[in-house]
């Protein structure tokens, strides 16, 4: 590699005020907490990573597949979708390799965002990457992370414990049984605590491809018939005290629109008639979904 290779060096206060007063008291902060244990109330990582504690497959896999505020800026600036291999299941070398390239070849377009700090972060303090990404040091740092991969050290329980997490709440669909949550809490060889968080997205969007489907399955996880508006509410009621009663502490939702107006009369009940039959609207779906997401009150406060 030439010498001319750009560092990855990270400034220790890249994040504190630039004004030195405010630098000095910033750094006396984080330094009293920096080591303090993480309690994460909200994430994406499937409980099965931790419960099969199986090694982390590739860089591509763990870093850009799944990350859609990777894929999202990497596609803005014309890098087609398959080429990343989003949605595409696990991807031979090559193509991952591919996928990493276009990530390391286009560095810049990450400027300026969190998403540069927490990928420069990761692959200078957890995967030792003293070079920075571009496009002839990418098989470089592909073949340095892959290695890491490969050792015990990185897999995804003794990172857990690495990184000092002491809860992390996962998300999880309605209709999930969490199962894999309880053999984890079962498991007394795993000192964490991974709990889930109730996500009813696919079931409010009544407009969205799927979504007769995800009532249907609602319906079956529940023992509530959901042919009407009345009864999904039940059903919705019953598979969150089924969250509550297994360790469930908060609720997530993510919609298209975020408006929160009840419908008033029977227009619920009508519109949820028409999305049960296939006839829905666009503009119908949006406003069963916010008064789908206005029917519960934020989750009772709880310790986690």
């Amino acid at each position: 590699m030439s010498t001319k290779t750009p560092a990855l060096r990270l400034h220790p206060d890249r994040l504190l005020p630039a004004d030195p007063a405010l630098r000095t008291m910033a750094r006396h902060i984080y330094d009293s907490v920096r080591d303090l244990p993480i309690v994460s109330p909200h994430g994406h990582v499937d409980p099965r990573t931790i419960l099969d504690d199986e090694p982390f497959g590739d860089p591509t896999a763990l870093f850009v597949t799944p990350d859609h505020y990777v894929t999202r800026l990497l596609h803005a600036s014309g890098v087609p979708l398959d080429e990343l291999g989003v949605a595409q299941g696990p991807l031979d070398e090559a193509s991952a390799r591919r996928a990493w390239h276009h990530l390391c070849s286009r560095w810049d377009v990450f400027r300026g965002t969190p998403v540069r700090y927490w990928l420069e972060s990761e692959l200078a303090e957890i995967f030792d990457v003293a070079v920075r990404p571009s496009a002839p040091t990418s098989d470089l740092i592909y073949d340095q992370v892959q290695a890491r991969l490969a050792q015990p050290q990185f897999r995804p329980r003794a990172l857990f414990q690495r990184f000092g997490i002491e809860v992390l709440a996962t998300t999880d669909d309605p209709v999930d049984d969490l199962a894999v949550h309880a053999k984890i809490g079962a498991d007394d060889s795993f000192p964490g605590r991974v709990v889930p968080t109730f996500r009813p997205d696919r079931h409010l969007e009544v407009a969205a491809p799927g979504w007769v489907a995800a009532v249907d399955a609602l319906e079956a996880s529940s023992g509530v018939g959901t042919g009407t508006y009345r009864g999904w509410v039940a059903a919705m009621e019953d598979r969150r005290e089924y969250f509550r009663a297994h360790g469930a502490v908060s609720t997530d939702h993510s919609h298209v629109d975020v408006g929160s107006e009840p419908l008033g009369g029977g227009d619920a009940e009508r519109i949820y008639a028409a999305a049960r039959a296939g006839t829905v609207t666009a503009a119908e779906g949006l406003l069963c979904a916010a008064t789908c997401s206005s029917r519960w009150p934020a989750w009772p406060r709880t310790t986690a």
